[in-house]
């Protein structure tokens, strides 16, 4: 079968047949993929033609997401059967994902502040950040690889002609073509998600949008939006496999997501702190997040409190 833009398209939205998505599986995780690239780039630049489009034109307004907590109550549920369940029952609503609760499913859910490597029964490696979990079915290469994922994981995928390997990150989906690649889901104070590819190639697709990484390149993606692809420091990136935290002009509320992800911990910040102050610095991976804290705050003017082991509240001091 000729691979062209139309079946492409059915592929990415989950309409072809079983018979269409091994051939395209397969040909995606050739080296080169002139087809593929040639949609991807159509189809971007169809987004950024509607949204010159509709520059002019009043935005809607929207209800802030809450920031600081939104992964915290997860993170506790997800290694019990309920949270799980309902987990992935809301990946089925926001992907669309034909998924049935009827299969039994794995967990490795990493609690503590060390990384855990693990190795897929494919070949494919997977490195979990700190207080990070994947979700993966236990018929996992039977007929497709595919894994979910809350926190940060580095991803060092086997190649397999006729089994694409793909990460779900709530409305997203990451398709590896044999490649090595992060996604982190929490590291940011406006909940988006970022892909960043060291090796190979990956497809970033969700119900709006679907766009090719090259190395070197990441994507940051929040809903119905994404930025352009481009150039990350991987110092900041991969930070965490290299046993540190990395801030290189992070904003103040980026670098309090980033800390509650890493250390499990729950900030709670005062409307009045200004989260846009830019951040600077490398700390050791085992230091405490109160002694970041600390650091942080004698350069940025803030008050930290400690509300219980666990909790750390962020005022003006004022």
């Amino acid at each position: 079968m000729k691979i062209d833009k139309q079946i492409l398209e059915r592929y990415f939205k989950g309409n072809c047949t079983a018979e269409e998505a091994e051939i395209v599986a397969a040909y995606l995780d050739q080296s080169e993929t002139p087809v593929a690239d040639e949609w991807f780039d159509q189809m971007y630049e169809e987004v950024l033609e509607e949204e010159r489009q509709s520059i002019s034109l009043p935005e809607k307004e929207t209800k802030p997401p809450v920031i600081y907590s939104r992964w915290y109550s997860i993170a506790a549920a997800v290694v019990v059967l309920l949270g799980v369940c309902t987990w992935l029952l809301q990946m089925r609503q926001r992907n669309g994902v034909k998924m049935t609760l009827a299969l039994t499913w794995d967990t490795l859910a990493n609690n503590d502040n060390n990384i855990k490597l693990m190795t897929m029964i494919d070949g494919s490696r997977i490195w979990l950040a700190p207080h990070s979990s994947v979700i993966y079915p236990d018929n996992y290469n039977d007929t497709s690889r595919e894994v979910w994922l809350q926190g940060e994981a580095y991803f060092e995928v086997a190649q397999h002609a006729n089994k694409s390997f793909s990460v779900h990150t709530y409305h997203l989906k990451t398709i590896a073509l044999g490649t090595a690649f992060n996604v982190s889901t929490s590291n940011y104070a406006d909940g988006s998600i970022q892909v960043s590819l060291t090796e190979g190639k990956v497809a970033v697709t969700s119900n709006s949008y679907s766009l090719i990484l090259r190395p070197g390149e990441m994507v940051r993606c929040s809903g119905d939006s994404y930025s352009r692809p481009a150039e990350f420091s991987v110092r900041e990136v991969m930070d965490w496999r290299n046993g540190k935290l990395v801030f290189e002009k992070t904003s103040l509320g980026d670098v309090f997501a980033k800390l509650q992800s890493r250390y499990g911990c729950k900030i709670i910040v005062d409307k009045n702190v200004a989260r846009s102050q830019k951040v600077s610095g490398v700390f050791h991976a085992g230091a405490s997040v109160e002694n970041i804290l600390e650091a942080i705050q004698y350069v940025h003017g803030f008050q930290v409190v400690k509300r219980d082991d666990n909790t750390y509240e962020i005022t003006t001091g004022k």
